[in-house]
C-alpha cells in the first residue's frame, strides 16, 4: 500500500486553525439572510397579486423600512437618538421630485443622498457634542427647521402646494405601484446587506464599543464622535432613499410628508422592532405603518387601539419584537424537549 498523498499546505491554510472555516457557509447565510428572504417574499407577494390598497400599504412599509435601516444602525449600534431625520427624508424626496424626470433616477438619488449626507455631517459636528436628550432636542429643532424651509422656500419646494407630476418609472418591465414596490424591495435588500456588512466591519464594531463603553473605546484608539457622525450620515443615506420612494408612491413631494410625525415614526420603528436587530426595520415598519391602515375599520377608535398596542409593547417588551420572537422561540424549544421525553 502506498502512503496517502499529503495535501499541499498554503500560507492561508497553515495560518488557519482547525475548524476556523467550518462555519463560513453559515456566517455567509446570516450575512445575506435578510436580503434573500426579502426578495423571495416579494416575488411570492407579486405572484399572489395583492389588491391596490394592500400593494400601496406594503410599498409604504418597504419605503419606511428602507429609511429605518440607517436609523436602526444609529440607535442600535451607536446608541444615538435623533428626532429630526425627517429632514433627510425631505432631502431625498425633494431631490427626486425635482430631478427624477429631467435628469434620470440615478442623478436624482445621488443628489438627494449627497445633500442628506452633507446636512448630517454638519449637524453631527455641531450637535453630537451635546449629551443624550439634549442631542435629541437639537435634532428635533433641526427637523422642525426643515419643515419650515419646505413650506416657505417656494422657489425650490413650491411651498404647501408641493411638487406634483412625478410620473411612474418602469422597473424590471413593471409599471405603476408594482414598479415602486419592486424598486423598494430591491433597495431594502441592498441597504440590509450594507447593515449586515457594517455590523461585522471594524467601523461597526467601533460603534458598538463606543456605545457600551466610551472610555474603553477611547483607550483602544476609537474616535467615538467620528463613529457617531458616520452612523448619523448612514442614517441620512437610507432616509434619503426612503424619502425618494415615499414621494414616488405619492406622486409628489409635500411638506406634510416630512413633519415631526415622520421623524417620530422613524424613531419608533427600530425601537418597536428591537434596536440593532437585523429584522427591526421591517418588523417595526409593519407594526408602525401597516397596522394603523388595517385598523381603519375601527373608525374613531383606531388610533386609541393602536396607541394601546404600542404602549403595551413598550411596557412589557422593552426589547421590542425581537424579545417577543426570542421568548416565543425559547418556549417552543422547551415544549419540544418535553414532548420528546
Amino acid at each position: 500500500m502506498t502512503a496517502p498523498t499529503p495535501v499541499p499546505t498554503t500560507a492561508a491554510t497553515a495560518a488557519a486553525p482547525r475548524g476556523a472555516t467550518d462555519g463560513v457557509p453559515a456566517r455567509h447565510w446570516r450575512w445575506t439572510q435578510p436580503a434573500v428572504i426579502l426578495l423571495v417574499g416579494a416575488l411570492v407577494l407579486l405572484v399572489l397579486r395583492p389588491g391596490p390598497f394592500d400593494l400601496r400599504v406594503f410599498t409604504l412599509v418597504a419605503a419606511y423600512a428602507v429609511a429605518a435601516v440607517g436609523f436602526n444602525v444609529l440607535v442600535g449600534f451607536s446608541g444615538v437618538v435623533s428626532v429630526g431625520n425627517a429632514l433627510f427624508l425631505a432631502a431625498g424626496g425633494y431631490a427626486w421630485a425635482r430631478l427624477a424626470v429631467p435628469q434620470g433616477p440615478v442623478v436624482a438619488l445621488l443628489s438627494g443622498i449627497a445633500v442628506a449626507v452633507v446636512l448630517a455631517v454638519l449637524a453631527g459636528m455641531l450637535l453630537l457634542r451635546l449629551r443624550a436628550y439634549y442631542f435629541a432636542v437639537g435634532t428635533l429643532a433641526l427637523g422642525t427647521l426643515g419643515t419650515i424651509v419646505a413650506r416657505n422656500w417656494t422657489g425650490l419646494t413650491n411651498g404647501d402646494a408641493g411638487i406634483t407630476g412625478v410620473g411612474f418609472l418602469q422597473v424590471f418591465g413593471l409599471t405603476g405601484v408594482t414598479s415602486i414596490f419592486a424598486a423598494a424591495i430591491v433597495i431594502l435588500a441592498l441597504v440590509c446587506l450594507l447593515q449586515e456588512t457594517l455590523r461585522t466591519s471594524p467601523i461597526g464594531l467601533s460603534m458598538l464599543v463606543g456605545r457600551y463603553d466610551p472610555p474603553m473605546a477611547g483607550a483602544l484608539g476609537v474616535r467615538v464622535p467620528a463613529m457617531r457622525i458616520v452612523a448619523f450620515a448612514f442614517s441620512a443615506v437610507t432616509a434619503a432613499l426612503g424619502g425618494a420612494l415615499i414621494v414616488q408612491l405619492a406622486g409628489g413631494a409635500f411638506p406634510d410628508q416630512f413633519t415631526t410625525t415622520a421623524s417620530i415614526n422613524l424613531l419608533i420603528i427600530p425601537i418597536i422592532g428591537g434596536r440593532g436587530w437585523r429584522w427591526a426595520p421591517l418588523v417595526g415598519a409593519l407594526i408602525v405603518i401597516a397596522l394603523p391602515e388595517y385598523l381603519r375599520f375601527l373608525d374613531d377608535y383606531r388610533l386609541v387601539v393602536y396607541g394601546a398596542l404600542v404602549t403595551a409593547v413598550a411596557l412589557f417588551l422593552p426589547g421590542g419584537a425581537q424579545q417577543a420572537f426570542r421568548q416565543s422561540w425559547s418556549w417552543l424549544r422547551s415544549r419540544a424537549r418535553q414532548v420528546r421525553r
